[in-house]
């Protein structure tokens, strides 16, 4: 059985979804890798399907180029599209990621060979800080549930569902209950905070590994590496931030991450990274 990277996005171009594509042909993934693409130039369809990616694309123009209308949110909508895909397709492991910030450094199919054991179904990514702690989750979370689901979650790690894996029939479900979830909510990016609702209850926390940034399965940079907000953030950091070694970035024990979310948010991090990742 197969293993899957899937991803969705729309208004980008080449220049910005060639670091995820060719991250992932330099990782040693072998599985399907399918990126589902709303918005975008016919050009960079052709660049993305010539690395060896499958896509999924709803209308065209004249010119050739994919084009899409919707009222929901790229965030929100994705987990539909998603969900479709592995209802009609059997993977072993799913992984799915953001894909203008996210780099694979590693093969995922090997880490979740060697971590994920027979009793969870699903893998989750810490972004090492408590809700209380920080500002732009806080505030979305209110936001999207009030002040009484906030009250009851502010000392909840919080996780990113920006980069989320597991096996297939698992991610399958949880991609629906995130779609049917977010949809008629009073703001519209409300994906992280419906995420880390699901995913503080049962039945996900006896069947999910919740892990942390030192685990080194993924790495989020927002929280834990951004020069703009570091320092706010370090007294409130559950665990050692990320660092930058040559060309990688690595765990505080110098465990190579096997993915890498936000790197855009550190400038001299993201130079090193898009000129390891760009067109050879």
């Amino acid at each position: 059985m197969k293993d899957l990277i899937v991803g969705c996005a729309t208004n980008y171009d080449w220049s910005k979804l060639k670091y995820w594509v060719n991250s992932i042909n330099e990782s040693g993934f072998t599985g399907d890798k399918v990126l589902v693409l709303m918005n975008c130039d016919k050009e960079t369809v052709g660049k993305i399907t010539d690395a060896g990616f499958s896509i999924i694309g709803f209308n065209q123009d004249k010119d050739g180029n994919l084009t899409y209308q919707s009222n929901l949110m790229v965030h929100v909508e994705r987990f539909i599209h998603i969900y479709k895909i592995l209802a009609k397709n059997d993977y072993r492991f799913v992984i799915t990621t953001d894909v203008k910030d996210v780099i694979f450094q590693k093969n995922p199919s090997e880490w979740l060979e060697k971590n994920l054991p027979d009793s969870e179904d699903l893998l989750f990514s810490s972004e090492s800080i408590r809700y209380k702690d920080e500002p732009w989750g806080r505030q979305n979370l209110t936001e999207c549930f009030g002040e009484g689901i906030y009250d009851d979650f502010k000392n909840n790690t919080i996780f990113n569902v920006g980069v989320i894996g597991g096996r297939g029939y698992a991610m399958k479900d949880l991609m629906l209950n995130l779609f049917v979830h977010s949809i008629n909510r009073p703001i519209p990016i409300v994906d992280q905070a419906v995420f880390n609702q699901l995913i503080s209850r049962h039945p996900y926390l006896k069947t999910s590994k919740y892990t942390v940034s030192e685990d080194g399965w993924a790495c989020q940079l927002g929280t834990t590496a951004d020069p703009s907000k570091i320092n706010e953030f370090r007294p409130h950091l559950l665990e050692p931030s990320p660092k930058l070694e040559g060309d990688k970035v690595v765990t505080s024990t110098g465990i190579e991450y096997t993915i890498v979310h936000q790197y855009d948010r550190v400038p001299e991090w993201r130079k090193v990274i898009e000129a390891k990742y760009d067109d050879k």
